[in-house]
């Protein structure tokens, strides 16, 4: 019953990491963001091999097949869903940030696995990052601050 689900949502998100209240009491956690892809095989390889996110649960309804990725249970995941009528697939201006300790480290190795990554950039003192594109041309921003 979609009522209920809304209500187990609303009763749920204050005891997650990142919920938040707003006017009138009401209280939102955001839980995911939704993709669609044309191999969702590539696509979760492609964001378990450079986010480190892990898949969650898989599941399929008819002819769409679904993967929700993130670095733990309670926490914002990505959805992956392949089919359901999403053919044409585009990620225009669209990027994922991750936080990693080397880019340096992280933007060789995707050199050396063919990922073509962008140049760093240091858009002030402290912060660097670069780009990678996967499946689809769905973006990733490496990001090392500090």
């Amino acid at each position: 019953d979609p009522l209920n689900h809304k209500q187990t949502m609303t009763e749920g998100a204050a005891v997650f990491h990142g919920a938040s209240s707003l006017s009138g009491g009401m209280t939102m956690q955001y839980l995911h963001t939704t993709l669609y892809v044309t191999d969702l095989e590539a696509s979760v390889s492609f964001l378990e091999n450079w986010t480190g996110l892990k898949v969650l649960r898989r599941f399929s309804m008819g002819d769409a097949h679904f993967a929700f990725l993130s670095g733990g249970e309670g926490e914002t995941a990505v959805e992956l869903i392949q089919g359901a009528g999403h053919s044409d697939v585009r990620y225009a201006g669209l990027s994922l940030g991750f936080a990693v300790a080397d880019l340096d480290g992280e933007r060789a190795r995707a050199e050396a696995a063919g990922l073509n990554p962008s140049p760093i950039r240091e858009p002030h003192p402290g912060v660097r990052f670069c780009f990678l594109t996967g499946p689809d041309g769905l973006t990733v921003q490496l990001m090392q601050k500090g």
